[in-house]
């Protein structure tokens, strides 16, 4: 199929030159000296060395393809664009990379034994650690969102009855904690002794003014 292409380029490099081409009219080409051009659309402008192949947009020189601005250079210069291209892409250097065959070979009933022991596979060792339960994912798959389940709900602690803090992490009524003012038990005998009495007396009063002894 190469040997049926006309042109000095591979046919893709082609029509990528082609749309280089086009995108050049936008550019003005200034001569600074040399080689040496600076080119120019509005307030945009980049250097280009035709000798050294390069231009400051450096698609060039990542490339091998002239770029845009390059090309509106060699227009200047009244050039063809095909010659600045990177000889790789050419069709002379295609042909000679595909010129050598891989030499073909029989097939295994027809090799010559050794007379080495077969080769076996490696010993399978055990690694060290614990062994992984859950599949290594790939970067594209999706990931399970079980983690996040609990994410916004408020935590309600069981001993407590508050929210923000569970069990473990509460600070209320625990242990010696009982006998601290403002504890849940205390408010629990409190609340029964009003709902009983009709009245409550608050500790400091029962402080300030203890009962008669009889």
């Amino acid at each position: 199929m190469i040997m049926k292409v006309e042109s000095e380029l591979c046919p893709k490099i082609r029509k990528r030159l082609y749309k280089e081409k086009l995108a050049c009219s936008k550019w003005l080409a200034c001569w600074a000296g040399r080689a040496k051009f600076e080119v120019k659309n509005g307030l945009e402008s980049f250097t280009v060395d035709l000798e050294e192949k390069k231009c400051s947009c450096r698609k060039w020189d990542i490339t091998g393809i002239p770029c845009c601005h390059a090309i509106s250079c060699i227009f200047f210069n009244r050039e063809d664009a095909e010659k600045y291209v990177n000889a790789c892409y050419k069709k002379t250097t295609y042909i000679d990379c595909n010129d050598s065959i891989i030499e073909p070979i029989n097939g295994q009933n027809m090799w010559r034994p050794s007379g080495l022991p077969p080769v076996q596979p490696p010993i399978k060792r055990r690694p060290l650690g614990r062994p992984k339960k859950k599949m290594a994912l790939e970067p594209d798959e999706p990931r399970s969102h079980r983690k996040n389940k609990g994410l916004g709900i408020s935590k309600q602690c069981k001993s407590c009855g508050k929210l923000g803090h569970n069990r473990m992490s509460c600070k209320g009524e625990v242990g010696g904690n009982s006998s601290l003012p403002g504890s849940a038990s205390q408010v629990s005998r409190t609340t029964r002794r009003v709902a009983k009495d009709g009245h409550a007396n608050s500790p400091t009063d029962n402080q300030s003014n203890p009962r008669p002894k009889r």
